[in-house]
């Protein structure tokens, strides 16, 4: 019999061509084209059906499920909600996975290959993730995460400060939920157990989540060991000091969370969020000491051991009120947060042997306390005109004010140790930041513009309530500007040219003229004349993040005119240590990111960047240049097996640093393995295995910084290999139905796309 196509059968066709040539378009079928298909069904050469054989159907939709990464040059995108494995993994799981960002054997994460970036949460500072990072992110479950953003290129609404950029973890708020879900996970390994409990419920129009978490790396305490060289180069009596080290570490943290979201209407969402975190840390070990003179015989030899202890008690509160005004992307934000922290840490000597010239206390302590009040209070404006223009502005005030009281003690023993006289220093602290920005973003056909100014004035200083030095106080001004340009070759790919300044402030630490004269050989001090460090960013990147293959490329170069550096010379015989804002820096980056779909089960990403570094300073304090190659890899392996198994590999490599006096590195590698499987209704029960940096079971880290009257050398060891289990269990469930308003109290959601109609 020979079959005519119906009009059912162009249709499918066309919906199916059309998700070829526009994957963001929803292809709808008119009722009165189903109509007529089903009409022409009864024509004799075709074939008939009955009233009981088929549904008739209101309309086809064709959906195109979202891409796990996405980028327009200036933030990388990595949506979680569509990760099968986020259900059963937390948020440190998940950040391996992320192009650009690093998270090493021992869970230290890095964003585009630095250690300075700054974490939000929904775009926020939260006192949630100012605690122990590495345990706050092992304890957040990825399931209430929606995406998280790599901020590469900040612009002029958030904080100036950060080289490596924002990582942004973006919770999923844009759903009612009805129901109670409660998600357990615990995990143990080769350096530390703990656990935490999720829980979330939905009462009304008032969201409820709450999180408490614990880790114990106590349990089986690191080894460590090292051994520092301060050397003169001048001929001084003190020619060669020697310090070795060895012990045993170990931590532990609680924290507590809560979260409350309050949604009276559409148009108003108020949100409540509250934060406490207790940890505590101590270390025993032994440590040697000696000086020789520049013939090489002893001046004197110490051994003495020691030990320390700490602990840290932290609470935060949050508040925001977001109001939108019945148009996308218009709405005003506005919100206030406290902070408070309390630490507190005891190191104790107890000499056991001295030899030669020179003299010490049998026991010998020093006390520190330091407490932290922060205030933050920021207010947000954003306002879409039409489909072309948007208009961003709004301030920040940031009031941190802190005390710090140092207290040593000597005496024959422990029990009989005395507080030192003359040598108590109280200091209260402070560091205000006032801050007003504005940034315009505008849309042409295919051409995308970006331009925006940020200022921040900063107060920096210290008065002494004990101790006779001099207060001081800093005051900064710092005008931050940027500016980009992309065109949008199609949906999925673009090219941008960017400029972006970044600032880094000093540290009061930095500032603080008082003279450290603990350390035997050496004394440290700051100088209040730091001013802000400015680097200049300029980009050209490409990114194309459509098909089973998708990457960025991004070539860039940034220069620093007025670097602060640590600086060391040698004075009188003792090696003097301070900063000063003398260095001028060339960098030139290039970074490549790709992510690849090898299969439905099979995913593969990679990260690599190699950088070209010239510095110098030419002072009366320092003159000196330095300059080398610089690369850092990363890579991903993620494989989905038949019955729920999951499997999964990661390692990098990266070549030493440089800085204008100084060198170093850690072990150059890391690497991991890991397997997972899913048990019960939903993947209710999830256990997990890894292992990472088995052989050696020792890494080595090192530094070195010379001038020509001083050299420094350090050499480090510590326990590296690692092995554990983690399981995580979850029961009840939430049902979710679409915010009407999710598009606008998140603008951040809304692409180019879903303005035009489609869906994701």
């Amino acid at each position: 019999m020979k079959l005519k196509p119906s009009i059912v059968t162009y249709s499918i066709f066309a919906a199916a061509l059309s998700m070829l040539i526009d994957p963001g378009h929803v292809y709808s079928m008119p009722q009165d084209e189903m109509q007529a298909s089903a009409d022409d069904t009864t024509s004799n050469d075709t074939i008939s059906f009955h009233d009981e054989d088929f549904t008739e159907l209101d309309e086809l939709v064709v959906v195109e499920r979202q891409k796990l990464v996405k980028s327009d040059g200036a933030t990388l995108t990595y949506n979680v909600s569509e990760d099968p494995e986020a259900a059963s993994s937390n948020t440190l799981d998940i950040l391996r996975k992320v192009p650009g960002v690093t998270v090493d054997a021992e869970d230290n994460v890095k964003v585009n290959g630095q250690s300075s970036f700054k974490v939000l949460l929904n775009g926020r500072e939260d006192p949630m993730v100012k605690g122990d990072l590495k345990t706050v992110l092992k304890s957040f479950p990825a399931a209430t995460i929606k995406k998280i953003e790599v901020i590469s290129e900040p612009g002029s609404k958030y904080d100036s400060e950060g080289i490596g950029g924002i990582l942004n973890i973006v919770t999923d708020r844009s759903k009612n939920l009805s129901g109670f879900m409660t998600q357990l996970g615990a995990w143990v390994n080769a350096y530390q157990a703990g656990g935490y409990v999720n829980a979330r419920t939905r009462l009304n129009k008032v969201m409820l989540d709450a999180n408490v978490s614990y880790n114990n790396g106590k349990i089986w305490p690191r080894s460590q060991s090292s051994e520092r060289i301060i050397e003169s180069l001048d001929g001084s009596e003190n020619h060669l000091l020697t310090a070795r080290q060895k012990a045993k570490n170990g931590w532990d943290y609680t924290g507590i969370n809560m979260n409350m979201s309050w949604e009276p209407d559409t148009l108003n969402l108020f949100t409540l969020s509250a934060n406490y975190g207790y940890n505590t840390w101590g270390n025993n070990g032994t440590e040697d000491r000696d000086m020789k003179r520049p013939d090489m015989s002893t001046m004197w030899n110490i051994h003495r051991d020691f030990n320390t202890t700490g602990k840290y008690n932290g609470t935060g509160v949050q508040l925001s009120y977001q109001h939108n005004f019945r148009r996308p992307d218009h709405n005003i934000v506005t919100s206030y947060q406290y902070y408070y922290t309390d630490q507190n840490d005891i190191t104790n000597y107890f000499l056991e042997y001295l030899s030669g010239e020179g003299s010490e206390y049998p026991f010998s302590s020093d006390r520190n306390n330091i407490k932290r009040n922060y205030h933050i209070v920021q207010l947000d404006y954003s306002n879409r005109f039409n489909n072309h223009h948007l208009l961003e502005a709004g301030g920040k005030m940031f009031l941190n004010d802190n005390s710090n009281l140092v207290r040593p003690f000597f005496g024959p023993s422990e029990e009989e140790a005395v507080e030192a006289d003359g040598m108590v220093v109280k200091m209260d602290r402070m560091m205000n930041v006032y801050a007003l920005y504005g940034s315009y973003t505008g849309s042409f056909s295919k051409w995308n513009v970006k331009a925006g100014v940020r200022y921040e004035h900063t107060e920096m200083g210290g008065k002494y309530r004990i101790g006779d030095y001099p207060d001081f106080t800093t005051l900064l001004n710092d005008i931050v500007p940027n500016a980009a340009v992309s065109y949008n070759i199609s949906d999925a790919s673009s090219l941008r040219l960017a400029y972006q300044m970044r600032i880094t402030r000093p540290d009061v630490s930095q500032l603080n003229p008082y003279v450290n004269t603990l350390t035997p050989g050496q004394i440290q001090y700051g100088n209040p004349d730091l001013k802000s460090e400015k680097g200049h960013t300029f980009t050209l990147g490409y990114s194309n993040y459509e098909g089973k293959f998708s990457g960025s490329a991004k070539l860039s170069y940034r220069y620093v005119s007025n670097s602060v550096n640590d600086v060391i010379f040698m004075r009188d015989g003792i090696m003097n240590s301070t900063y000063a804002n003398i260095g001028e820096s060339h960098m030139a980056m290039l970074e490549l990111s790709g992510d690849w779909n090898i299969t439905s089960a099979l995913r593969w990403s990679l990260y690599v960047s190699g950088n070209y570094q010239h510095l110098q300073a030419d002072s009366e304090l320092l003159k000196a240049k330095n300059h080398g190659w610089q690369t850092n890899i990363n890579t991903n392996l993620n494989y989905s097996v038949a019955q729920k198994w999951r499997l999964s590999a990661y390692g990098g490599l990266w070549t030493p640093w440089i800085d204008l006096q100084s060198s170093g590195t850690t072990t150059g590698y890391y690497y991991g393995l890991g397997a997972g499987r899913s048990w019960l209704k939903d993947d209710a029960l999830t256990v997990q295995l890894s292992a990472g940096n088995m052989f050696p079971t020792h890494g080595h880290n090192s530094f070195r910084q010379e001038d020509e009257s001083v050299r420094r050398i350090y050499t480090g060891r510590y326990s590296q290999w690692n092995v554990g289990l983690s399981v995580t269990f979850k029961f009840g469930g939430l049902q979710a139905t679409v915010k009407k308003t999710a598009a606008n109290i998140e603008k951040e959601e809304t692409t180019s796309s879903e303005s035009r109609g489609g869906n994701k």
